[in-house]
């Protein structure tokens, strides 16, 4: 078993570090990975070609790619792009003559279309059949256990657990010896030719090096470029067509010039492969080049071309029809049984996290439990004081009509007329203001000697009604915060308002709130015998 060299080509799913490159390692086989999540059939392709010398030497191939031929493109007219691209793979798979196994992969994705999704993976199916390549359908194993929209739920809704892949990474190395090479049959290698052309080309042309990127899975050459920069292509590549790009780190726009200007658009900060095959416009011409637009930048790798001497895919494929075709995978390449216990794990899952779900949850539901004990108080404690708030205030009302009565006065008489907000209004709620009421019961009741007399009560009142309602709004806030008085600036009159601040009323107020905070240092005294005065003579002045 050891000594036997694998290589993975497809996507995310091999990706994943913990995942089947570690099952066959653990078993003792040499694994290239050559997986680039995010891509389709093409990269497979491009890797194959641009790794021949590894396929070529490899014992197994592991290739994946159905869910972004789907993905790619999502749209029955346009699938025709995908079958192109597949049917070349394929052909050069076979052509390698080496033993394969076709991973479907499952497509849980709701966005996908269904139509797409059954088309694309019966083509893979059908084209394992006629070369002989071995399969595995994850997606028909969901579909069949009703698995496919619960169990890769638990973890992403799009990848398969790291330990499932690792188990089917160990039964695919144990199974190695059953795995069966291509059929015999006649077969006519008609693709086209394909060429890669590298940074390092681009370069040279430009005067700029190359440099090396990695990461613990990929290491490539790249070449730095921005909008000052232009990729021209030769004319010996006339004859071909641009039908992928290799980067690593893009931002911004970019430009193919050549008979028409096409752009193109990706922020992507890891490595990519782009797919331009469903582009009429990339075949190359004399002085055709690529550029980055403006703030636009890009790590590339190379270009993928493909020559223009071959037949577009013209099989007259009907692909709903194909959708809805059963194919049946013969028996001696059917390896689904190497599919782990997965129906299994999830009761074990399930029933772990029913068990540990409701522990984790007690102490949440304690906490809530508490703080709505403590609501609950400080509830209590605000209707307490809003109800003592209410009483004092019916008590000095009380007090002044017994005040009125024995003065032989109306209790209209005393009480000041306040203003109420009006919320269309920024003067108005400046009124609102406790300043300002103070500030206009002091003038009303300064003009008489029952005024005098009664203003104690009238300011004590006004105090507390003002420090009642205050509280009230506060409280109206907390439970709907919709409710708030927007800021002063935004309304029409904001300017005439700040006069408001500015008026004797107001500043006669604030100086007698001052006066109350600072009481026990003779606060009133320098009130009534300073601030007044100097108010009456600043506005006085004022008017002159």
């Amino acid at each position: 078993m050891l000594n036997k060299n694998i290589v993975l080509l497809g996507g995310s799913a091999f990706v994943m570090v913990n995942g089947i490159q570690v099952g066959l390692r653990k078993k003792g086989f040499k694994v290239s990975n050559l997986a680039l999540g995010g891509t389709s059939a093409l990269q497979n392709l491009y890797e194959l070609k641009r790794n021949y010398e590894i396929l070529k030497n490899s014992d197994l191939i592991i290739t994946s790619s159905n869910v972004h031929d789907i993905g790619m493109y999502n749209n029955i007219n346009s699938l025709k792009y995908s079958f192109e691209i597949i049917d070349w793979f394929y052909k050069e798979l076979f052509h390698l003559n080496k033993k394969i196994i076709v991973f479907i992969t499952p497509t849980p994705q709701t966005w996908m279309n269904e139509v797409c999704i059954k088309s694309i993976n019966n083509f893979h199916k059908k084209l394992a059949n006629k070369y002989g390549f071995n399969v595995i359908d994850l997606q028909e194993f969901y579909i069949k256990t009703n698995l496919l929209y619960t169990f890769q739920a638990l973890r992403d809704g799009a990848h398969d657990f790291d330990f499932v892949m690792r188990t089917l990474g160990e039964n695919i190395a144990n199974n190695f010896h059953k795995f069966l090479k291509p059929k015999k049959i006649n077969f006519s290698y008609d693709n086209p030719t394909f060429k890669i052309i590298k940074a390092k080309y681009f370069s040279k042309k430009l005067s700029k090096e190359c440099f090396t990127k990695e990461n613990s899975s990929f290491k490539e050459e790249c070449l730095f470029i921005d909008h000052n920069d232009e990729l021209e292509i030769d004319q010996k590549y006339n004859d071909y067509k641009i039908i992928g790009i290799h980067f690593w780190d893009s931002k911004g726009k970019f430009k193919f010039i050549n008979k028409k200007e096409i752009e193109w658009g990706i922020n992507f900060s890891h490595l990519g492969f782009t797919n331009f095959t469903h582009f009429d416009d990339l075949s190359i011409k004399p002085n055709m080049k690529f550029k980055p637009l403006l703030n636009s930048s890009m790590n590339f790798i190379s270009f993928f071309l493909v020559k223009n001497d071959y037949i577009p895919y013209s099989q007259t494929t009907n692909f709903e029809i194909l959708a809805y075709e059963k194919i049946t995978i013969k028996k001696e390449y059917d390896f689904n049984h190497l599919i782990p216990p997965i129906k299994f794990y999830k009761e074990i899952i399930d029933e772990y996290c029913a068990i540990m779900d409701s522990r984790k949850l007690a102490p949440l539901q304690k906490q809530i439990s508490d703080l709505s004990q403590q609501n609950l108080k400080i509830n209590q404690k605000t209707n307490l004081e809003l109800a003592n708030l209410e009483q004092d205030l019916i008590f000095k009302k009380l007090q002044n009509k017994k005040l009125a009565k024995q003065m032989g006065i109306k209790i209209n008489a005393i009480m000041p007329k306040l203003t109420m907000i009006n919320p269309n209004s920024a003067k108005a709620r400046i009124h609102n203001h406790l300043s300002y009421k103070l500030g206009q019961a002091l003038i009303e009741n300064s003009k008489s000697i029952f005024g005098f007399i009664r203003m104690p009560y009238v300011l004590s009142y006004i105090k507390d009604k003002h420090k009642f309602e205050q509280k009230i709004y506060e409280e109206k806030i907390k439970q709907d915060p919709n409710l708030a008085l927007p800021s002063l600036e935004t309304y029409p009159d904001y300017n005439e308002a700040l006069k408001e601040k500015e008026c004797f009323t107001y500043k006669l107020g604030e100086a007698l709130i001052q006066a109350n905070k600072n009481w026990y240092g003779g606060g009133y005294i320098k009130f009534i015998f300073k601030d007044v005065p100097r108010l009456k003579r600043e506005f006085k002045k004022n008017k002159l």
